[in-house]
C-alpha cells in the first residue's frame, strides 16, 4: 500500500495456528503530510481487516469525508463507455460502482469499477487527481491509501484508450460512496463452499458474473412471461398470499396467525381458486405470478417456497391451454434468451420444433405393453403393477395408472404434453365427455422433469362440493392429503363459473430449464435454510448463536444403513436417489482430521437421510485430494445401492467441502 505501511504480514499471507492467533496490529498511513497510527485488537484475521477498514472510515470523518454519503451523481454505465467508445472518446463521464481491483504505482493508480452492467478501468495520475475536498467529497490521490477492495466509489474523468489498449477513465476526481469494512473473498478463486455461496449469495454474484448473469436473465424471463400474457388480453391480478383455506391442491400447509383478526390462517399452495373467482367477477382472462408455501420436502427440484404463473381463461378449455403453453415458451427462449436450444439435464431441448401430445394411457402402454383402458376393477391393476416391479398396491384403478405413468416420466425427453389423467386424482378438473374416468387435463415435461399442472376446470358447484366431502378427514385437516371445504368458494362458482381452464408451469423449473441448471438452489437468490450465527459474527455483534430445534433427519452409520435397505425396513419413497457427499476439517494442535458425511435425498418424504461416522484423513497437514480419494472409496460401498433397489436412479453429486468447523 503506497503512502502506508503494515507492521507485520498481511493477513492474506498467515496460516496455520497463527493466523487464529489474538495479537495487535498497527496501520500506518501517511495523509495530507501527516501521519496516522490506527491501532486494532482482535481475534482473527477477518476481524482486524474489518477493525482496520471501521478505523478508516474515522479517518476519513477526521479528514472532513463522509465514508456514506446519500447520493452519486453517475451518468454512464461501464458497459455504455465500453460499447460506445468511438463516440465518447476523451468525452468527460462519471462512472460508479464496486471497486474490484486496485493498486498503485508511485505516481500512478490502477483500478477497475464494476457496476451492473460490468466493470471499466480507472487510470489515475497523481499530478491529475484533484486534492481532497470535504465540500466536494473528493478524495485526494494522497489520501488514496484509505481505499479498498469492495469500497463503492465514484469517478469522474475523460474516456480514453491506454497504451496496453484498454479502454478506461482517466480520473480526475475520486469520491468514496460506502467504505466497505468486510473484504471480498478471493476474486481468483471465488466461493468455493456451496453453504456460504447459499447463504451469500451476494458475495457470489459479485465475483462470479456467470451467476450475477444467471439471475438477472431470470428476471427477464419473468419479465418475458408477463408481456406474452399482457400481450394475448390477460390482466395481471394480485391474490392473498395469506388465506383462510389452502385450496386449489393438495400441499402440506404453513399455518399463521393474524393477531388483528384474531384467527388462524394459511400461507397459500396456490391461487386458484382466487382466479376462479376473478371469472366469475366478470374478466375473462387473468393471471397471477404469486408466491407458494408448501411445507414439505427440500431436495434439488423442490422448494417450500416458490413462484408460479397461473392463469385462468373463460370460455375455453384444456386444449386451448396445451397451444398457449407450448406459444408462451417458445416465446420466452427466444425473447428472454436469445436462442431456442438449451442443455437441459444433459440434453438438447430445442423448443421451436412442435411438442409432442400423448394420453397417459398411451404412454403407459408405449412403454409397458400395459393397457389401462381394459382393466376394469383394482385387483388387475394392482396385478400389472407387480409385474412392473411396483408392489405398492394402490386403491383405484385410476392411482394405478398413474403409479405406472411414473416409470414413464424419466423418458419423457423433449417437450411433452401428458392428457388424460384419472378423475380419482383430479378433483378439480373437469371429466371427458366421452370416457369420464378420465379428465381434461394435461402435465408438461422437460427432460424428464414435471414442468407445469393444467385442466379444463370444474365449474359444477354441486358435484365439486361431493367430491370434496367424500375426500375430506376432520382428522388429517392440515396434512395436505386432499382439498379441504371452502365453502366461501363452492357460494362464488354456485352463482356461475364459465367454462374455464388455466394454467400453472413452475417458475423456478422453466428458469432451470432455461438457464440450464439442475438444482433449483441455483435459481433461487434467497434459498430457504437453517438460521446460521458463526462464531465470529456472534462476538463482533455481540449476540449468542441461536438453539435450533433438530432437524428431522435421520442419521445412521453405514453399517445400520446397509442392514436396513437389506433387511426392508428402509426404501426409498421415490425413483431417484441422490447421494451427496461432504468433507469438513477439524483442526487441532499440531494435527487435524478431515471427516466425512453423506446426505441422501429420496428415502425420507420430508427429511434427509445422513450417513455418519466416516473418518477419513488425519495428520499435520491434510491435502484435500487425499481426502476427497477417500471419500471415493466411500462413494464404491454406496454402490450397493442400484443393485439393492434397481427401479431407482441414484445419483452421486460432486463433494462438498464445508471447511472448517469454525468457519465464519
Amino acid at each position: 500500500m503506497a503512502n502506508g505501511t503494515r507492521v507485520g504480514k498481511p493477513a492474506t499471507q498467515q496460516t496455520g495456528k497463527s493466523a487464529l492467533r489474538r495479537r495487535p496490529f498497527t496501520l500506518r498511513l501517511e495523509i495530507g503530510g501527516k501521519r496516522l497510527n490506527i491501532h486494532a485488537v482482535a481475534s482473527n484475521p477477518l476481524a482486524e481487516m474489518r477493525t482496520g477498514r471501521h478505523n478508516k472510515a474515522g479517518s476519513l470523518r477526521a479528514l472532513g469525508l463522509n465514508p456514506y454519503p446519500s447520493r452519486a451523481h453517475r451518468t454512464h454505465y461501464a458497459k455504455v463507455v465500453l460499447d460506445e467508445f468511438a463516440t465518447l472518446d476523451t468525452k468527460t463521464v462519471t462512472v460508479a460502482g464496486r471497486l474490484v481491483s486496485w493498486r498503485k504505482q508511485g505516481a500512478l493508480a490502477f483500478g477497475h469499477v464494476q457496476d451492473q452492467t460490468g466493470r471499466i478501468q480507472l487510470f489515475c495520475r497523481r499530478q491529475l487527481v484533484l486534492p481532497s475536498d470535504p465540500t466536494t467529497g473528493n478524495l485526494g490521490y494522497a489520501e488514496f491509501g484509505l481505499l479498498d477492495l469492495g469500497d463503492i466509489v465514484e469517478a469522474t474523468g475523460k474516456v480514453m484508450r491506454t497504451e496496453r489498449g484498454e479502454i478506461s477513465v482517466l480520473v480526475e476526481g475520486l469520491k468514496l460512496l460506502t467504505k466497505a469494512i468486510r473484504p471480498l473473498p478471493d476474486q481468483w478463486s471465488g466461493l468455493k463452499d456451496r453453504e456460504l455461496i447459499l447463504r451469500k449469495r451476494y458475495l457470489d454474484t459479485t465475483l462470479d458474473r456467470e451467476s450475477f448473469d444467471r439471475f438477472a436473465s431470470i428476471s427477464r424471463m419473468i419479465s418475458s412471461i408477463r408481456s406474452f400474457l399482457i400481450g394475448r388480453g390477460f390482466l395481471e391480478f394480485n391474490t392473498p398470499a395469506i388465506q383462510p383455506q389452502y385450496g386449489g391442491g393438495t400441499a402440506k400447509p404453513f399455518k399463521t396467525h393474524v393477531n388483528a383478526l384474531g384467527c388462524d390462517m394459511y400461507l397459500a399452495i396456490s391461487h386458484e381458486l382466487y382466479l376462479k373467482r376473478l371469472i366469475v367477477a366478470g374478466y375473462d382472462k387473468v393471471f397471477t405470478i404469486g408466491r407458494y408455501f408448501r411445507n414439505e420436502g427440500i431436495d434439488r427440484s423442490h422448494h417450500p417456497e416458490f413462484s408460479m404463473v397461473e392463469t385462468m381463461t373463460a370460455y375455453e378449455n384444456y386444449e386451448y391451454n396445451m397451444n398457449l403453453v407450448e406459444e408462451m415458451f417458445r416465446h420466452v427462449a427466444i425473447t428472454a434468451f436469445g436462442r431456442y436450444e438449451f442443455k437441459v439435464r444433459g440434453h438438447t431441448i430445442d423448443f421451436s420444433k412442435p411438442w409432442k401430445r400423448i394420453s397417459m394411457i398411451d404412454a403407459v402402454k408405449e412403454r409397458t405393453g400395459i393397457d389401462f383402458r381394459t382393466i376394469t376393477n383394482v385387483a388387475e391393476a394392482n396385478l400389472r403393477l407387480t409385474a412392473l416391479g411396483i408392489h405398492e398396491e394402490q386403491p383405484s384403478v385410476g392411482e394405478a395408472l398413474v403409479k405406472a405413468f411414473e416409470t414413464v416420466e424419466p423418458e419423457l425427453i423433449e417437450p411433452t404434453l401428458v392428457f388424460g389423467h384419472p378423475v380419482e386424482i383430479s378433483p378439480l378438473a373437469k371429466p371427458m365427455a366421452e370416457d369420464p374416468r378420465f379428465v381434461e387435463r394435461f402435465e408438461i415435461f422437460i427432460a424428464g422433469m414435471e414442468c407445469g399442472d393444467n385442466w379444463s376446470e370444474q365449474n359444477d358447484a354441486v358435484h365439486l362440493l361431493e367430491t370434496w366431502r367424500k375426500q375430506y378427514k376432520a382428522e388429517e385437516r392440515d396434512a395436505g392429503k386432499f382439498h379441504t371445504l371452502d365453502f366461501d368458494f363452492i357460494e362464488s362458482i354456485e352463482y356461475g363459473l364459465p367454462p374455464t381452464t388455466g394454467i400453472g408451469p413452475g417458475i423456478e423449473r422453466m428458469a432451470m430449464i432455461f438457464t440450464e441448471q439442475e438444482n433449483i438452489d441455483d435459481v433461487i437468490f434467497f434459498p430457504l435454510m437453517r438460521p446460521s450465527v458463526s462464531p465470529l459474527n456472534a462476538a463482533i455483534y455481540g449476540i449468542e448463536q441461536p438453539n435450533l430445534a433438530p432437524v428431522e433427519d435421520l442419521v445412521l452409520s453405514f453399517a445400520d444403513f446397509e442392514a436396513m435397505c437389506g433387511n426392508g425396513t428402509l426404501k426409498p419413497h421415490g425413483k431417484h436417489l441422490i447421494v451427496k457427499p461432504h468433507i469438513r476439517y477439524l483442526p487441532a494442535a499440531g494435527n487435524s482430521t478431515a471427516v466425512g458425511h453423506f446426505e441422501i435425498e429420496g428415502f425420507l418424504a420430508n427429511s434427509v437421510l445422513r450417513l455418519s461416522g466416516c473418518a477419513i484423513a488425519a495428520g499435520e497437514n491434510v491435502k484435500e485430494a487425499d481426502a476427497r480419494k477417500q471419500v471415493s472409496a466411500w462413494l464404491e460401498k454406496i454402490q450397493f445401492l442400484q443393485k439393492q433397489f434397481p427401479d431407482c436412479h441414484v445419483t452421486i453429486a460432486p463433494v462438498t467441502n464445508l471447511g472448517e468447523t469454525a468457519a465464519v
